[in-house]
């Protein structure tokens, strides 16, 4: 049942429909957020709370992706990627429903178990996620705001909802301060590997605004002062991962070739992204079981589902 097959969703389509996979970097910040604000106060995590959060936070964002995808759906077309809603294998509707289900999921949620702060945070990062993908704000295809967006909702937001979901106070939120330049920079990338089909239906996104090589550049620039930065606050999760994905950037930034391949712009990103995971995981011994299992369902999904490997560091 591959992709130029039978159209008619399956109900795991419905499972895969708010990309798991990008919903990874969520967790993972979600939850160095959280390690912080027991590291900084020296309060105990209450591991209950710690999950009701990462639920709320996790269906919010997923939301936010599918009505992204709704958006997007001719430029992801383009570009040849997301085919439940280009492909129109999943319906709009069918979808606003689901991102619906899942923002009632994370209110409720929220209402019932986490504490003022968090619900604040959520309605910010909604309002962040909407205002990135709808018109006439629709940060994704504005240069620099595309990329800033990304930045506060996953590199600040995200990472402060974990803190307050754990119940400490916010006191010395300064060391979180290297993660927004770290998502900035893997966001920038990924914007790049999308520059051809953006290009194509007159979105400016920073991608496209900045060219492949002088995007790449700023990419290191960015990820450079998420090392910077963690020495400065001495973030020693932040300066590990900063420092270990550093060097995967020399791939697109040694490549010689006119025009860079999705691949090997994509490959840092990815890097970074499973580094930056890792790190999580060995702080929350729970989390990388998870990840392997969502990993592999991921794979076996699109393998089965549309013949193609994914997900992949090619």
């Amino acid at each position: 049942m591959g992709l130029a097959g039978n159209k008619k969703p399956l109900w795991f389509d419905y499972f895969f429909l708010p990309r798991p996979m990008i919903l990874i970097p969520v967790s993972t910040f979600f939850l160095l957020g959280a390690y912080h604000g027991q590291n900084t106060t020296e309060n105990s995590i209450i591991i209950i709370n710690l999950l009701y959060g990462i639920l709320s936070f996790t269906a919010l964002i997923g939301a936010v992706y599918i009505i992204n995808q709704i958006t997007d759906k001719e430029t992801d077309l383009a570009n040849n990627k997301l085919f439940l809603i280009p492909r129109e294998i999943i319906s709009v509707k069918a979808a606003l429903i689901e991102a619906i289900i899942l923002l009632t999921i994370s209110f409720f949620s929220a209402i019932l178990f986490l504490s003022k702060g968090f619900i604040i945070i959520l309605l910010l990062s909604l309002l962040l996620g909407l205002a990135y993908s709808i018109e006439p704000i629709r940060f994704k295809k504005r240069p620099v705001l595309d990329v800033a967006s990304n930045a506060v909702g996953n590199g600040i937001l995200n990472t402060f909802a974990g803190w307050i979901a754990t119940g400490c106070q916010i006191t010395g939120w300064e060391i979180l301060l290297p993660y927004p330049f770290a998502v900035a920079s893997v966001h920038l990338m990924t914007t790049l590997a999308d520059t051809e089909g953006d290009r194509k239906n007159n979105l400016k996104t920073s991608g496209v605004a900045l060219g492949q090589r002088e995007g790449v550049i700023i990419s290191v620039i960015l990820m450079s002062l998420a090392v910077i930065t963690a020495l400065i606050v001495n973030n020693k999760p932040a300066l590990y991962a900063t420092l270990l994905s550093l060097p995967f950037y020399s791939v697109p930034v040694l490549t010689k070739t006119a025009h860079l391949s999705q691949s090997r712009i994509l490959f840092p990103a990815k890097t970074s992204t499973l580094i930056f995971s890792v790190v999580a995981g060995i702080l929350f011994r729970f989390y990388l079981p998870c990840l392997s299992v969502i990993v592999l369902l991921t794979y076996l999904y699109y393998k089965f589902r549309f013949q193609i490997t994914y997900p992949s560091l090619k």
